[in-house]
């Protein structure tokens, strides 16, 4: 099958070739799902015969040959003497719309009541079936439950709904993932009211919806060492949880009840606390020295807060050397997190020089 989709999809190369209307914006010229196979072109001679020969040399190759008595040949929108001649061009006999596909008529239109009957139909039939009136009223509500409402339900999830039944209709049983979550959306636009307050110009604008359906929070100073700084994502992640003091330093760990020992793993002087951990550790403070001696800031390591405070201003600033700072502070807090699992996890820790080598040179590829 893989040599057919590539013989299906090298006929695009052909000059003579031309996609379907429908399909030109996605290249697309087939689709197949298990044994069955569709083949997508304009109705002309030359693109029909240029597809069908890239089909016919798939034959040739493999021996496997199409059985013309299964297959039909589908034209809407152009004279009947074309559809003609496509037809014995390539052999295959001529099919009508509506037909049926997997249970379900396709057509070229909206589907209409006559289209649908079939559907109502089947239901009605396997009500009024003899095996069906001797069901007990637990046996019916079985039979409704799995077998009515899951031909409702793949008929729906095939169909494009109309609009006025998607926000009339009462949610169904049954639903994949995916619906539920649409249905859940309608009902919060609904409980909105006014759907206007989302758009603008006559267009849905995204961020109006998410301040709707989330509480705007307060300004931080700090924002923009998460938002706009450079840093890696990862460093950018582990420093907003600092932030909000939610990483699972070993103070935490030890007040929800987990029986570990409280000392700091890089310097076994104190218990680990996120203070401590950023910067008063004599291990981390010689770290975050030794970064910021090599960027040209040349002062004293302050405690958590102060450098916090520090950073939020270099990241305001749109000078290289204050962003290049806002990145290495990210970087650093990133860097200690992963010595501090290293030593628990493995009991590895690296030389304090070569941490500080790969924060300078992770810093540097940041601002090319």
């Amino acid at each position: 099958m893989e040599y057919l989709s590539r013989c299906l999809g090298s006929v695009a190369g052909d000059k003579q070739f031309k996609y379907h209307p429908r399909c030109k914006k996605l290249n697309i010229t087939h689709m197949m799902f298990v044994d069955d196979l569709l083949m997508f072109a304009r109705a002309d001679i030359p693109s029909v015969t240029a597809l069908f020969g890239a089909f016919t040399k798939f034959s040739l190759a493999s021996g496997l040959l199409a059985n013309f008595h299964k297959s039909e040949v589908y034209t809407v929108g152009i004279p009947d003497s074309l559809s003609d001649q496509i037809v014995e061009q390539i052999g295959i006999p001529k099919g009508y719309f509506p037909f049926k596909y997997l249970g379900v008529p396709l057509t070229t239109r909206k589907l209409k009541f006559a289209d649908c009957k079939p559907l109502i139909e089947k239901i009605v039939a396997r009500v009024k079936s003899w095996s069906a009136k001797f069901l007990s009223y637990a046996g019916r509500l079985q039979l409704i439950k799995s077998v009515l409402f899951g031909i409702q339900m793949y008929w729906s999830q095939i169909f494009v709904m109309p609009k006025k039944s998607f926000w009339n209709m009462h949610v169904p049983n049954g639903l994949t993932w995916s619906l539920r979550k649409i249905w859940h959306s309608r009902d919060m636009v609904v409980q909105a009211g006014n759907f206007d307050q989302f758009t603008y110009a006559g267009k849905f604008k995204i961020n109006k919806m998410y301040k709707y359906l989330h509480d705007i929070g307060g300004h931080v100073a700090w924002k923009r060492i998460i938002c706009n700084g450079k840093a890696t994502p990862k460093a950018a992640f582990i420093v907003w949880l600092a932030l909000h003091k939610r990483l699972p330093t070993k103070d935490r760990l030890r007040g929800w009840g987990i029986n570990i020992s409280g000392a700091c793993e890089l310097c076994q002087a104190a218990d680990e606390s996120l203070n401590h951990l950023f910067f008063d550790c004599s291990f981390s403070k010689e770290v975050w020295s030794g970064v910021l001696l090599h960027m040209g800031a040349s002062r004293s390591v302050m405690q958590w807060e102060m450098e916090v405070q520090w950073c939020s201003v270099k990241s305001r600033s749109t000078k290289a050397a204050d962003i290049r700072r806002s990145i290495a502070f990210a970087e650093t807090v990133y860097a200690l997190w992963l010595q501090r699992n290293a030593k628990i996890f493995k009991n590895k820790i690296e030389p304090i020089d070569c941490i500080v080598r790969r924060i300078l040179f992770i810093v540097a590829c940041r601002c090319e």
